[in-house]
């Protein structure tokens, strides 16, 4: 028996040394793997940092009054609603926590987008890294592979690179990141440790200040201890008492904010949310078509657009075939999730966390201000990834094969490697305003609002000069003919149809698409200053008069308006009248020589020579070699029969 003893005592000793590598490797494999995905995150999306400002990026920190006083507009950021520092535009929205770190970055280095860059850059590698590490606790029982390839595709997806390439997106790489480390906090939180609660609600509360959209985590994480922790919903609930009584906290500072402003809540028109223009039957059936269209999205991301507005997604009805498609997907997804909720029931939590975090972006249940949106299914999509990486391997498993691990993981790779090339040249994408709206116009062509942005782009590049840049203008009015095409309400489209039609000196369609652009939008002013220019430029100075009266009258009325009316009446021999005009336009501009020498002409006109020569006089003395001025105010001394001046000047003119 002491022999027996003995050996059995080495064996196990053998057992244990032979146990203890195997963790060591264990633990090495993953934390390779954690700082490869995070390194990769990184470098993936490292070429943004030398991106400019792009889109919303100028609302929220280039134009930003509040986040442009750096340190100092912090309190301003945290106590107004989410648009405040830019414009009135009050759209119920509170996400203070991004706008702060917008100002920081901004007091370290002033108007520097890379910075900014760089910051959503590293996040999102801190984000991968944390996400793989969590997904290690909560799929204890899969390989470390299954949790490698659910976030190497994440981190690869085409549509998270406007999250990450996009500035103004940091409001969603926050919400996420901090849900990750709430979800995390949660997993480690002692029971009856106040500490450990007050950590995990004040991360959920930096979740929520981050976006209100964080607010749809909470039943995730109930969802995730009920049906895959199979926790019973008393301890469910009591685990989650402290999240939602911070909850009730932010929504109550939420609605403070919102409602102390007294500026009333924006009202979306079809041009921020085309479902806008749905009818209601209609609307429901859109918004079971754009949820089936963010489902497609979450597994064939192409030809992706930072815009989707008025009329890229047409209205649709139930007999549509995408509200179809999307209806019987939802049946297949209904179905899956009731047959592995016992025995798979990872996969079914992936589906439902899909569909609870994109619930309150699909318009079916409430209208947003926007159509459809990439960036909306940055979280949503590890749902869908999660469900069908661990469905893969399954299936490769029950094959039975001797390397099924092996095969899923291989499967796994050639999809990140598709999506990276695609993530890749979408970076490029995102640049600058230039190169987003010139590769979205292949994108999203039937929407107004992409022709409109690009053919404003192409003509402010274009400039005035209609000789040296002509086929720039035309295709900037031929990218707002299509806007108008698309949507023929848009003032702005035909506004700027008639500024381009006026470079290219085509004067009677620039009056026509300015007239249109002026019934549809009566109170832009600034319609009647175009109106008045384009008359004057097809010398109808009685138009011009009726156009430009009202237009001078303002006080951001340009001297250019000023000149146009007051020649207009000189033209048609109203010369009092226009007399009065020009002074009145050198009140405002007194340095304007051109003026002073029209009010001149106006009254040598009406033959008020001594009036005119005093002008003319004046305009001398400020530029004595304009031997042209001292001419005009020796006819006008002449005619007025001054010899005194005729005899001081007289003798300069050569």
């Amino acid at each position: 028996m002491s022999q027996k003893n003995t050996s059995s005592v080495k064996q196990s000793s053998q057992n244990a040394t032979a146990v203890i590598p195997a963790v060591d490797q264990s633990l090495l494999i993953r934390r390779r793997l954690f700082w490869m995905l995070s390194i990769a995150a990184f470098l993936l999306f490292a070429p943004t940092i030398g991106h400019g400002f792009v889109l919303d990026d100028l609302a929220v920190i280039e134009n930003n009054r509040f986040v442009q006083e750096g340190f100092g507009g912090i309190p301003d950021l945290f106590s107004t609603f989410y648009w405040k520092g830019f414009w009135d535009s009050n759209a119920g929205l509170y996400r203070p926590l991004s706008m702060i770190m917008f100002a920081i970055e901004w007091a370290i280095s002033p108007n520097n987008p890379a910075i900014h860059h760089f910051i959503n850059v590293l996040l999102y590698a801190f984000t991968i890294g944390l996400l793989f590490k969590l997904l290690l606790k909560i799929l204890p029982h899969y390989s470390v592979w299954v949790s490698f390839a659910i976030v190497l595709i994440f981190m690869v997806h085409p549509s998270h690179t406007e999250v990450v390439a996009n500035i103004k997106s940091r409001d969603e790489i926050l919400c996420f990141l901090f849900f990750l480390l709430t979800f995390s906090s949660l997993l480690k939180a002692r029971s009856g440790k106040p500490i450990d609660l007050i950590k995990t609600a004040l991360l959920f509360f930096a979740c929520l200040l981050s976006k209100e959209a964080g607010i749809m985590y909470l039943p995730i994480l109930g969802l995730y201890f009920w049906m895959v922790k199979k926790e019973s919903i008393g301890p469910v609930f009591k685990k989650l008492l402290p999240l939602m009584g911070i909850a009730i906290v932010w929504l109550i500072l939420h609605q403070m904010i919102i409602h102390s402003d007294p500026t009333p809540p924006i009202q979306y028109t079809y041009h921020d949310n085309s479902l806008v223009a749905c009818e209601n039957g209609s609307r429901y059936a859109t918004g079971i078509g754009i949820l089936g269209r963010y489902l497609l999205e979450c597994i064939a991301p192409f030809n992706l657009s930072y815009d989707y507005s008025y009329n890229q997604l047409p209205c649709l009805n139930f007999a549509s075939g995408e509200v179809i498609g999307t209806l019987v997907a939802l049946v297949l997804v209904v179905l899956i999730i009731l047959k592995t909720r016992k025995s798979k029931p990872e996969i079914a939590f992936g589906l439902l966390f899909f569909f609870i975090s994109i619930a309150l972006v699909t318009n079916i249940f409430s209208l947003i201000g926007a159509t459809y949106a990439n960036r909306l299914i940055y979280a949503p999509s590890l749902g869908i990834i999660l469900s069908l990486v661990i469905g893969l391997f399954t299936v490769f498993k029950s094959l039975q094969t001797q390397k099924w691990q092996s095969a899923s993981v291989l499967v796994s790779l050639v999809i990140g490697i598709v999506f990276s090339i695609q993530t890749i040249l979408r970076n490029k994408a995102w640049e600058s305003n230039m190169t987003l709206f010139t590769a979205d116009l292949q994108n999203s062509p039937n929407s107004a609002r992409v022709q409109f942005n690009y053919g404003v782009l192409i003509m402010n590049e274009a400039g005035t000069d209609s000789t040296a840049n002509k086929q720039q203008l035309l295709l900037a009015a031929s990218s707002f003919e299509k806007a108008v095409f698309i949507d023929s309400l848009d003032a702005n489209s035909y506004t700027n149809l008639g500024v381009v039609k006026y470079r290219l000196n085509e004067f009677d369609q620039s009056v026509l698409y300015t007239k249109k652009a002026l019934s549809l939008s009566p109170n832009d002013t600034s319609l009647l200053g175009n109106l008045g220019d384009a008359y004057f430029a097809l010398k109808d100075y009685e138009k011009t008069i009726q156009a430009l009266k009202t237009v001078t009258q303002w006080k951001n009325a340009t001297s250019g308006q000023h000149k146009r009316y007051g020649i207009s009446l000189f033209n048609l021999k109203r010369y009092d009248q226009s007399i009065i005009a020009f002074k009145k336009g050198l009140q405002k501009f007194p340095n304007d020589i051109e003026m002073a020498s029209n009010l001149g002409n106006s009254y040598g006109a009406a033959a008020n020579y001594e009036q005119a020569g005093q002008v003319f006089e004046g305009l001398y003395q400020k530029d004595t070699l304009n031997m042209n001025t001292l001419r005009l105010m020796l006819i006008s001394y002449e005619q007025a029969g001054n010899r005194e001046k005729l005899a001081q000047y007289g003798p300069r003119y050569k």
